[in-house]
């Protein structure tokens, strides 16, 4: 059979792997939690509807302490003025901002539709009296001009009440000098909406930076001192973190393999040479998820690059297994049958994350699967193309007597080797310590420190928690907004009762047309208006005549068309309503935030039944932790079938059981030993400790594979040894590294790799020659 020519097979990779670099090009890079979510779940897609462009993620909290309160307040006042001529932010409140006029004319002209605590008793004489009192005490204030503003046609205050309601959200918080502060004063207070959505992490950025600018203007010459907080807010400083992080372990582990490949084979072509199968299995990785999902979930490279640092080990058996007797070609071909079975089984243990319902898991599996197939494939037929036939590297010295005593069967220590795996199994059984990290907060890299700040932000200027709300479908808007109402009234008892402290929704602020309509109906007529209020300015010092105009809205609002949502389209008042309620997919979506939840149980047990409608009550921590827990099951019933795959495919290649066990049980030692010294630790299995495991079980069924080879002679041996430590020394470094991160994701995942990778190592050493020979 002829040999394919060297420039052809060359030619062939070049075309292959610049047109998966053209579809990597092409293809977009998605944050989106979506894919790693169940596409079945109507509550998970709620989730991550909220998690992406919920109201509460648009919020960023502003805090300016320090200098004198005078200060504070004259620094608030002159940034909210400054933010409010920003395009970024929808809405900017600091307790004395006001609406564009325009807007501020509609919602006067509708008040009367609009204010929830109109009913007819707020006409009668008494209570006009004590209306027409307040207002004759704040017309002696030296700041009422806007009370004189709106007097004539407002004697009962709905404006003032409106904007009460429209600024200040769920609670207001405490006024000082006009503007708003913490309880205890030290801290001003200001509330930005963005307009873009908490999850979009390159305009939070801008709205982050605009803030900060906007701050260094107004705080100059004084002592104030900004703290700002918000889901944006957070999410850039993780992604500057795990960025910033990142970078430099990767320069830090990229020169430290390159170094150890040249002390161990003392030549740069050996560098290059490692690198392409590397190259390649990105290159296909990404390439295949592009076609398959149509964009690629930056996740996926996260994970699957250090799934895919097995990889760098098929050069690495070549260069170590070099013989001056035989050519390149046929050292890859004595090589290959071990190999194969090293590629089949590290790609059926990927088959755990391969789940139609778990679209992201599925990038992860097609990603690795995609790129160890073309790091072996490169291996295997191009590297020999690239060298000289006789090529060898300058490796040091022949390993000496001392790599024979290493190899040296020693029963005795495999059977207490054994024997400890399964004592410490047992142990771990019988303790049964907690074992799963459901809870994503505790891999955040978000110090501690600020996340105090939020909760102290939050607190203290009433603004909605991130992690309770309620989520109501209906087909209309109009449905939306009356069940919202339902599902209102009964917050309000269950707020009386002490089980939250306060909720929001659109409700408040655009009552439904079916409340507007009855609010016109309990207006009273303009003769019994006219009368009650001659009646109660008696002794009253107000010009005859001057609430003229009251009567004539009065009038007006009890003919007006109920004010839509469409009405508000392209107003700030729009905007805030249309965080609240809003169109989507199954229709129209009204979000009740919660705030002061202290049983969310008893909340949400009692949710009234909706007729043309649904209710979810959303704990977003509990139904995050929920997910996890999912998708953690969904890939370890997966893993249990690719194990079982992987023993038959063994089978297969080695035609002997005992072959197999000395192959296999080694990496099912070590991944008891990794596990118990986790938990041993202190840590608790997160999805990133999973999915470590993965290359855990990719990296020790090679080496046992290796370790194990019959019938290989002393040189060979000892070439296979220097060839896995060389293996086993690269990642020892690479994930050590990683292990010693202050972000918790790469500690996790250097740390169960460093682990696994020693536990591995030991384990075939210790283990898969002693197996291979007494069972003989």
């Amino acid at each position: 059979m002829r040999s394919v020519p060297r420039w052809l097979i060359q030619t062939l990779w070049l075309v292959v792997a610049l047109g998966c670099g053209w579809i990597v090009l092409a293809t977009p890079i998605a944050a989106d939690l979506a894919l790693f979510v169940p596409r079945a779940d109507p509550v998970a897609e709620l989730l991550l509807e909220q998690l992406r462009n919920g109201p509460t993620t648009r919020l960023i909290l502003i805090g300016l302490d320090g200098d004198s309160e005078t200060a504070r307040a004259a620094a608030s006042r002159r940034m909210a003025e400054r933010l409010r001529g920003n395009a970024l932010f929808a809405r900017v409140a600091n307790g004395a901002d006001m609406l564009p006029d325009a807007e501020l004319r509609a919602l006067f002209a509708h008040r009367y539709l609009l204010s929830p605590g109109l009913t007819p008793e707020r006409f009668t004489v008494e209570r006009l009296r004590t209306a027409l009192q307040a207002r004759l005490a704040e017309l002696q204030s030296p700041l009422a001009v806007f009370q004189k503003r709106w007097l004539a046609s407002d004697p009962t205050g709905e404006l003032m009440h409106l904007l009460r309601l429209w600024q200040g959200g769920i609670r207001e918080p405490t006024k000082r000098l006009g503007v708003w502060f913490s309880p205890d004063g030290a801290r001003a207070l200001l509330l930005v909406e963005t307009r873009s959505s908490g999850y979009d992490l390159i305009a939070q950025r801008q709205a982050v930076t605009a803030i900060r600018d906007a701050f260094a203007d107004v705080s100059q010459g004084t002592a104030v001192r900004l703290a700002m907080s918000g889901p944006g807010v957070l999410a850039t400083l993780a992604e500057d973190q795990v960025r910033a992080s990142a970078e430099w372990l990767s320069v830090l582990a990229f020169g430290a393999v390159v170094l150890i490949l040249l002390l161990v084979y003392r030549s740069t072509r050996t560098v290059w040479l490692g690198a392409l199968p590397m190259l390649a299995a990105l290159l296909v990785g990404a390439a295949a998820v592009g076609l398959i999902f149509g964009k690629i979930y930056l996740i996926t490279f996260a994970f699957s690059m250090t799934l895919l640092g097995e990889t760098l080990d098929y050069p690495t058996y070549v260069f170590s297994h070099r013989r001056a007797a035989e050519s390149v070609a046929e050292t890859v071909r004595q090589l290959w049958p071990t190999l194969r079975l090293c590629v089949a089984t590290t790609m059926l243990g990927c088959l755990a994350m391969l789940d139609s319902d778990f679209a992201g898991l599925s990038q992860l599996g097609v990603f690795t699967m995609a790129g160890i197939a073309a790091a072996v494939a490169t291996t295997r037929w191009l590297l020999p193309t690239l060298v000289a036939t006789h090529w060898t590297p300058p490796q040091p010295a022949a390993i000496g007597p001392w790599a024979d005593a290493l190899l040296r069967p020693r029963p005795r220590l495999a059977l207490v080797l054994g024997s400890g795996g399964f004592v410490v199994l047992a142990a771990v059984l019988i303790k049964a310590p907690p074992l799963w990290e459901n809870d994503l907060a505790a891999l955040s890299p978000v110090p501690r420190e600020l996340v105090r700040l939020d909760q102290e932000l939050r607190n203290a200027s009433g603004a909605p928690e991130i992690g309770h709300l309620i989520i109501v479908t209906a087909p209309d808007a109009e449905t939306a907004l009356r069940h919202s109402e339902t599902v209102g009234a009964y917050l309000a008892r269950r707020q009386a009762e002490g089980l939250l402290a306060a909720y929001d929704g659109a409700m408040r602020y655009l009552p439904s047309a079916q409340s507007q309509q009855r609010r016109q109906a309990e207006l009273p007529d303009a003769a019994t208006l006219a009368a009650n209020l001659k009646l109660a300015l008696e002794g009253l010092p107000f010009k005859p005549g001057l609430f003229a105009p009251f009567l004539d809205a009065i009038a007006a609002a009890r003919t007006a068309a109920p004010l839509r949502p469409v009405d508000l389209s392209a107003t700030l008042l729009g905007v805030r309503v249309g965080t609240l309620l809003f169109a989507g997919e199954r229709g129209w979506t009204a979000l009740l935030p919660l705030s002061g939840v202290r049983d969310a149980r008893a909340v949400a047990a009692e949710l009234p039944p909706l007729e043309n409608g649904q209710v979810y009550y959303l704990d977003l921590r509990a139904e995050t932790n929920r997910l996890v827990a999912g998708f953690r099951e969904a890939a370890l019933q997966r893993l249990a079938w690719g194990v079982a795959l992987i023993v038959a495919v063994v089978w297969v290649g080695l035609r002997s059981w005992r072959r197999v066990a000395a192959a296999l049980l080694p990496v099912l030692l070590a991944l008891i030993f990794t596990v118990a010294a986790l938990l041993a630790l202190g840590e608790r299995l997160s999805l990133f400790h999973l999915v470590s495991l993965l290359l855990v079980l990719g990296v020790g069924v090679d080496y046992g594979l290796f370790f194990s080879r019959p019938g290989a002679d002393a040189d060979l041996r000892r070439r296979t040894l220097h060839a896995l430590l060389v293996c086993c020394g690269s990642a020892l470094t690479v994930f050590g590294m990683l292990s010693i991160s202050a972000l918790p994701a790469l500690r996790a995942i250097g740390l169960t790799v460093g682990l696994g990778v020693a536990a591995s190592f030991i384990a075939a050493l210790v283990a898969a020659r002693p197996l291979l020979t007494r069972m003989s």
